[in-house]
């Protein structure tokens, strides 16, 4: 397998095509996030504006699918190699921190004090679970340092942003820090539905999945937030809202809805800037059943019977997903932002039919060549999330060329001066539009960023919270 001319191949006990599938997901998710202007985006690349969806709209439902679906390979294999219920969640219960934490360090950076609780968590985190089980204490030696070291760091952590509150609870340089997030979602749904995937079999789980999104639409249809509730302070959370419900048109005022309501009772200011916030707690509810969509199908995949069938199963139940998503969406139209019910329905159908495509071509058809970039993307997707969010504001903002009045963040010079301008720009006077310089942007952000994780898909290295 060292031959250039050979494929690159899933690691050991993975599923290629799942890596695949969530490395193509993962660079549609680092192409939408990082336009050369916000300003000029082709349609296809922004989220739909209200009810509906775009390709945009795909990603993180693919991504809260993808993880459903490796959890049950993940789970089976821990569970197979002696691990019990309580280690297993112990670990759950890591990984649902460490994702929470990264969501917070990426919407605090570069600013330290918001950062540093976050980075001592996981760093205390990384002691205390280096050693087994996580809340004996051995004795001495380097194992009980570990774990003196782990709950420190823990303490410090928790110790800091409490102490430190009050900078966390205020309006930076007119910005509040936003509490919800993708990492942030990904944990509370992976915690959830780990949760649900403990302490029920097959029926139990498609009891669950149902169960959560007829709740969640039965609320959003029939309970209103009270009147009148208070909206918090800064005008920016003031001034791009979305409509409140999926009847009102787009100019509608904005009069609330209980999934805006919660979000402001318990987090105040700390919201997106457009309003319902899309990753709002409530909203978490229809989210899990996504994860618990993935987990299904997982199964369905670790089954019994042939490869053939099992693809056969994917595309018959992700048709019958779709039409049930269609329907559902007379009474309560597929929505993104609030991640309507008719959404996970209509979302999880194609996610399956994607999911199915790459699995008939790669591991039943053999078709293993090809897919090199993908699966250097598949296999590292949070490093390059969390890294790419990071180092986008770094060159966004924090590193300038020129000086005084006329300095440029190093993104906005390399966008108008590489890829915009019609006499120096890639594209050429004459062919060079915004939206296509903007996406041509994205695509070389990519690919550094392939060009970087190449290395350690070769050696092997992939990282894993």
């Amino acid at each position: 397998m060292s031959s250039a001319s050979a494929p690159l191949a899933a690691p050991s006990g993975r599923l290629m095509s799942l890596d695949v599938f969530r490395g193509i997901t993962i660079a549609g998710m680092i192409l939408v996030n990082n336009p050369g202007s916000w300003g000029a985006m082709h349609p296809p690349l922004q989220h739909a504006g209200w009810d509906g969806w775009t390709p945009t709209d795909l990603i993180f439902p693919f991504f809260l699918f993808i993880v459903g679906v490796a959890m049950t390979f993940s789970f089976d294999k821990r569970l197979a190699r002696g691990d019990d219920k309580l280690g297993l969640f112990a670990q759950v219960v890591r990984r649902t921190v460490i994702l929470f934490a990264l969501g917070k360090i990426m919407g605090g950076f570069p600013d330290w004090r918001l950062c540093a609780p976050y980075v001592l968590t996981i760093a205390g985190l990384g002691f205390l679970y280096a050693q087994e089980p996580v809340l004996r204490m051995p004795r001495g030696g380097r194992a009980q340092l570990c774990k003196i070291a782990g709950a420190a760091l823990l303490l410090l952590g928790v110790g800091w942003w409490i102490g430190d509150f009050g900078y966390f609870h205020s309006d930076r340089s007119g910005k509040w820090l936003r509490v919800p997030g993708v990492l942030p979602r990904i944990a509370i749904c992976y915690f959830a539905a780990s949760a649900i995937m403990f302490f029920t079999k097959a029926r139990g789980r498609v009891a669950w999945t149902v169960g959560l999104l007829a709740v969640y639409w039965l609320v959003m249809a029939t309970v209103d937030a009270p009147q009148g509730y208070t909206e918090p302070g800064p005008a920016f959370l003031q001034e791009k809202r979305n409509p409140p419900s999926w009847d009102a048109p787009e100019d509608a005022p904005f009069q609330g809805r209980l999934n805006d309501y919660i979000d402001v009772k318990l987090l105040g200011a700390h919201l997106y800037s457009h309003r319902p916030d899309p990753e709002g707690l409530l909203s978490s509810v229809p989210s899990t059943a996504t994860v618990l969509i993935g987990i299904l199908v997982g199964m369905l995949l670790k089954g019994a019977g042939s490869m053939e069938r099992k693809t056969a199963w994917m595309f018959v139940a992700g048709a019958l997903l779709m039409i049930a998503g269609w329907i559902v969406s007379w009474w309560f139209p597929i929505n993104k932002k609030i991640w309507s019910s008719s959404y996970v329905l209509y979302m999880g159908g194609m996610a399956m039919h994607f999911l199915g495509v790459c699995y008939w071509l790669i591991d039943v058809q053999g078709w293993k060549r090809g897919w090199g970039p993908m699966m250097v993307f598949g296999t590292n997707p949070i490093l390059l999330f969390f890294g790419s969010g990071i180092v986008a504001r770094i060159i966004g903002g924090m590193i300038k060329v020129g000086s005084g009045d006329d300095a440029l963040a190093l993104k906005t010079w390399v966008y108008r001066n590489v890829f915009l301008d019609p006499m120096t720009g890639l594209l050429g006077e004459g062919a060079t539009t915004a939206p296509h310089a903007s996406l041509l942007y994205s695509v070389a952000y990519l690919g550094v960023w392939l060009l970087a994780l190449y290395p350690l898909y070769r050696a092997k290295i992939f990282l894993k919270v």
